[in-house]
């Protein structure tokens, strides 16, 4: 334990408050997808490509490439093992809807974790939030596990192309880290309303942040609504499809955006755990939609994505 105090400390991060630790854990997973994007195609491709886009060889290639098995690349190798069906991406949103209701009772219940990471948390006397902007972005969170797990189940179609098991333990460290982020700058009203009652008030920030959220939501559920609706492998070109490939993903990053402005301390523009979310968002979601435009080129023609954006207008 000694050993693993000092490397702490040599590493400066024997102190860091919850909230920080959160964004460590954000910002890392960030530079990792970003690193692997300046490797060679093959590897980041062998690394990131999942569901339709990962290739899946026909029987007479697969026995080719399996009696010249020393020519593959070590990547390819390497994520061959530990490969779970896509449709476990289920998963994290059942882990998100759990988050929210663990932490909803140990509110309720002023529960010791909740406590323990709350005063932890109020010693490091960061920018804090008051206790409307911590409720209304835990409950929009909530609500955002429910309907991704609704769509799940009754929207989306299941499939068995592939995901590397290391995607989906991100995934559930993603969204355990965002359960966290968006309660802990709220720590001393969280500890206050356990002592007294407290008062609640909606700011334009709030309401304004609220209302974007909702709209991101609504347009993200269409997006995924004219997804499930396609041919296997059609190319989406309705809606918000017609300007963006990946228009889903551009909603998703300006949920967490209105989600940042919701849970902002006095005083702040933005949350700082959840824009640190919204950078690992941005991060990831931008590589797959970088990929499945590739995927899109090369399977439909680079013609029929002209005059679209990737995701992000204007930018990217």
């Amino acid at each position: 334990m000694d050993s693993v105090s000092g490397l702490l400390a040599t590493l400066g991060v024997d102190d860091l408050s919850p909230a920080e630790w959160c964004q460590v854990f954000f910002i890392v997973s960030a530079g990792c997808v970003f690193m692997i994007q300046v490797l060679p195609d093959d590897m980041r491709s062998a690394l990131m490509d999942y569901g339709a886009r990962r290739a899946k060889p026909s029987q007479a290639s697969a026995e080719k490439t399996k009696a010249q098995a020393p020519s593959q690349g070590f990547f390819d190798v390497l994520t061959s093992y530990g490969q779970l069906p896509h449709s476990w991406f289920i998963h994290f949103y059942i882990a998100s809807v759990l988050w929210s209701i663990f932490w909803g009772w140990q509110f309720m219940s002023k529960g010791s974790l909740m406590r323990t990471m709350a005063e932890m948390q109020h010693r490091s006397q960061s920018p804090e939030v008051d206790l409307t902007g911590t409720l209304v972005a835990w409950l929009l969170m909530s609500y955002q596990g429910v309907r991704r797990l609704f769509e799940c189940i009754f929207v989306t179609k299941p499939g068995s192309s592939p995901m590397w098991f290391v995607h989906w333990v991100l995934g559930l460290a993603y969204y355990t880290a965002t359960g966290v982020s968006v309660w802990i700058h709220g720590s001393r009203a969280i500890l206050q309303s356990w002592e007294s009652p407290q008062p609640i008030h909606f700011t334009p920030q709030i309401i304004i942040g609220a209302a974007v959220f909702g709209f991101a939501g609504a347009q993200q559920n269409h997006c995924h609504s004219h997804l499930a609706g396609l041919k296997k492998y059609t190319l989406p070109n309705e809606g918000w499809f017609k300007y963006l490939i990946c228009p889903h993903y551009t909603f998703e990053c300006i949920l967490y955006l209105s989600l940042a402005v919701v849970a902002a301390p006095a005083g702040c523009m933005v949350n700082r755990s959840v824009l640190c979310a919204l950078v690992f968002v941005l991060t990831n979601l931008g590589a797959t939609a970088y990929g499945t435009k590739a995927w899109y080129a090369d399977k439909f023609g680079a013609g029929k994505l002209a005059g679209k954006w990737t995701m992000i207008p204007f930018v990217f």
